[in-house]
């Protein structure tokens, strides 16, 4: 077996980063907040008031949550994390 490395020269790489933009995005799954007992929800968007809204409109249709209590906010805003896409 070859192994093979094709190196590009820096100007295909810009092209290459100008085909291939890329976004960069919040994200929060449920089990990132409770390990043991969240489910497999997972959400991504552009902002993080926009992950929050959509958590707590989770917690309350999914987990019986009236409100989301200060401790648990506060374990959602730590565990939100910046992801970049390709678009």
């Amino acid at each position: 077996m070859v192994n093979c490395v094709l190196r590009l020269p820096m100007s295909l790489k810009k092209v290459k980063e100008k085909i291939m933009p890329s976004k960069e995005y919040k994200k929060l799954g449920c089990l990132d907040v409770s390990p043991s007992g969240g489910c497999a929800f997972e959400i991504r968007a552009e902002t993080e008031e926009e992950v929050l809204r959509m958590v707590s409109d989770h917690g309350k249709k999914m987990h019986d949550m009236a409100q989301v209590p200060p401790d648990v906010a506060a374990k959602i805003k730590s565990a939100i994390k910046s992801v970049k896409v390709n678009v």
